[in-house]
């Protein structure tokens, strides 16, 4: 007599709670290094559409405002939290963390125009190195071995997907290296100002003055033609850029924050750091498969140092 349907079938192991937290920010990190190849292709669309040469800065700031302008208000409507408790006093820590985030953004997304995903995401990644040295710095003591170790196999890395290119180390590089160093100061101060305060109130607020930022550099970038309301329309009009605007909004702005949020404070410091390091290795993953980009082996070698100089370097709260 054959099994009956429902003997046949094997139940499926159940979802430990303890794996809930790890599996969300694997997801986040996910969202995280897709984006890289979103940012890349809106910006350079953009920049297209508006005649101007590759490597401009309106349209990577235009996606940047329009981006961070839609995630603020889909944060504030998803999250009730975000909007109870306003108060000076919560203006007055997130105004200095929310123009820290804009300049790291900004430089990021600058550097991404001019360099690829994969370069981009690996610099960016080095903050985990950068902000224990930058402790070690102001508290005058000397790095330990292992720090110090970290960071010699940081600057070989960099090297090796760099400098030991054929495009070489260039300004898009340079753009990264600085987010790494803005994002690194970020983290410090959202440690110190941002631990007495609501979390995802005062993310809600940075986003909306990461995008008040961008529409005012944007502003100052736009000339002539471009400053009609009419380049505007292409986040509607134009396929590319909507999808990848939109993406970019839900899954790495509204999504991967929120998992971080909600999930982060449930595991050690150790298990996030390790658990980043995923946005790099898919960053560099997604732009093969969607994009046709892909690694030399020296590049690959030295993502590999990067990512052993990151394991090194330790514990280090990270953000995107």
């Amino acid at each position: 007599m054959p099994p009956r349907c429902d003997d046949a079938v094997m139940p499926l192991p159940r979802l430990r709670p303890s794996h809930v937290p790890i599996l969300a920010l694997l997801l986040a990190s996910v969202f995280w290094g897709m984006g890289f190849t979103w940012a890349k292709t809106a910006g350079e669309t953009i920049n297209a559409h508006l005649q101007l040469p590759p490597g401009s800065a309106l349209g990577p700031v235009r996606l940047l405002a329009v981006r961070f302008a839609l995630g603020s208000i889909l944060w504030f409507a998803a999250f009730p939290r975000s909007r109870q408790g306003w108060s000076r006093h919560s203006l007055g820590r997130a105004v200095p963390l929310g123009i820290l985030l804009a300049v790291g953004v900004i430089s990021q997304h600058l550097g991404l125009d001019q360099t690829s995903e994969a370069v981009s995401a690996f610099l960016t990644n080095l903050t985990v190195i950068f902000v224990p040295l930058i402790v070690a710095v102001f508290s005058r003591r000397w790095p330990p071995l292992r720090l110090s170790t970290a960071i010699a196999l940081a600057v070989a890395g960099i090297y090796l997907m760099t400098g030991a290119a054929p495009a070489g180390f260039g300004k898009g590089e340079w753009l990264g290296l600085a987010c790494a160093s803005l994002y690194s100061i970020y983290i410090l101060a959202l440690d110190w100002i941002g631990s007495s305060d609501e979390p995802f109130r005062l993310t809600g607020v940075q986003f909306l003055l990461v995008a008040m930022v961008c529409f005012s550099f944007s502003a100052i970038l736009s000339h002539g033609s471009h400053s009609n309301g009419q380049s505007w329309r292409i986040f509607i009009h134009n396929p590319v850029v909507l999808r990848n605007t939109l993406l970019l909004t839900l899954l790495p702005t509204v999504g991967a924050y929120g998992l971080m949020m909600r999930f982060q404070p449930r595991i050690n410091p150790t298990q996030a750091t390790l658990i980043y390091l995923a946005e790099p290795i898919v960053a560099s993953v997604w732009a093969w498969w969607t994009a046709g980009r892909s690694l030399t082996g020296l590049t690959i070698l030295g993502a590999g140092l990067i990512i052993i100089a990151n394991l090194l370097a330790g514990p280090s709260e990270k953000a995107k």
